[in-house]
């Protein structure tokens, strides 16, 4: 692993992110019939946010510069505050797969601005990847789509609001990340998103759900503030620190496939064909937008091996 390019690295760890985001979906659901949307997303970014400052304070100084902070705030507020909302409010209008399916074009989308604030090229082989990623989703989760209703279109509209607060998110945190480390930047963007969630539940008045969360839904919280929280965001930011955003955006797909396998082995849902088609198509399409990086690094270590 140490050998592998800093990008494709980054890859992994968007990867890994999507991946335990799919398994913190899973987890959610164990959390949300007891305690309700907002407080258990609340939970988990604070949680997130307490473990994020505690790893990052010992090694090294929050500080931003005053010009700055309004800019890695407001990323935080984006990222943290409105695209979970946005994601919420659409599940509660379409069935899951159809809003995995709509966030699966968020690859797409982020290349297209990508591309337009000239933060990277747009080449056919990244909107092959994207396509295919689509595409693979899509077949995975053909069977749980239902049919259109009237409140189908607001779901769609909450989701493609994620999918843009996420796009914009993907390719204007370079510019954070460009002058700040990512534990930095992670440290303040995830309490800004809490904060915002924290407001709206005070504002809601209802403190009473928490007290319905059971000793299992407790261990969930654990898990999501933890592996699906504090490891899920900072990989992400990370991952973006050091490759292009559309590379990384591209890992989202795995969430929605990664939920539903998992789904199976704890939920006892059905694990079928497509779906494990659907994740060799999106594996595919990572290998296909990574495959120059992939072709140089196993050149490189061919070049580097003692002679036999």
């Amino acid at each position: 692993m140490k050998n592998l390019p800093l990008p494709l690295l980054a890859v992994l760890a968007a990867c890994l992110s999507s991946t335990l985001g799919g398994s913190a979906i899973v987890a959610t659901r164990f959390v949300v019939p007891e305690a309700g949307v907002l407080p258990t997303i609340l939970l988990r970014f604070a949680g997130a946010s307490v473990l994020m400052l505690l790893f990052t304070l010992p090694r090294t100084p929050v500080r931003v510069a005053p010009r700055d902070v309004p800019i890695v705030v407001s990323l935080g507020l984006v990222q943290f505050a409105l695209f979970p909302w946005f994601f919420t409010m659409s599940l509660a209008h379409i069935p899951a797969a159809r809003a995995a399916l709509v966030l699966s074009t968020q690859p797409l989308f982020t290349l297209a601005l990508a591309a337009l604030v000239g933060r990277e090229r747009l080449t056919g082989t990244k909107v092959a990847g994207g396509v295919l990623a689509l595409a693979a989703v899509a077949f995975a989760l053909g069977d749980r789509i239902v049919g259109a209703n009237a409140e189908t279109w607001k779901g769609d509209l909450y989701m493609f609001g994620a999918v843009l607060s996420g796009s914009i998110y993907n390719v204007a945190s370079s510019y954070a990340l460009r002058k700040y480390r990512a534990t930095v930047v992670a440290s303040i963007m995830i309490p800004s998103g809490a904060v915002a969630i924290a407001l709206v539940v005070i504002l809601q008045g209802d403190w009473s759900a928490f007290a319905h969360i059971s000793f299992p839904g407790w261990i969930a919280v654990l898990y999501l503030t933890c592996f699906g929280g504090a490891v899920t965001f900072f990989l992400w930011i990370w991952a973006l620190e050091h490759t292009a955003p559309s590379r990384v955006a591209l890992a989202v797909t795995l969430n929605p496939v990664s939920a539903a396998i998992l789904g199976a082995l704890v939920l006892d849902e059905p694990v079928t064909w497509r779906l494990l088609v659907g994740l060799a198509g999106v594996v595919g399409s990572l290998v296909l937008v990574n495959w120059a990086v992939l072709r140089r690094a196993m050149i490189a270590r061919r070049e580097a091996a003692p002679p036999s």
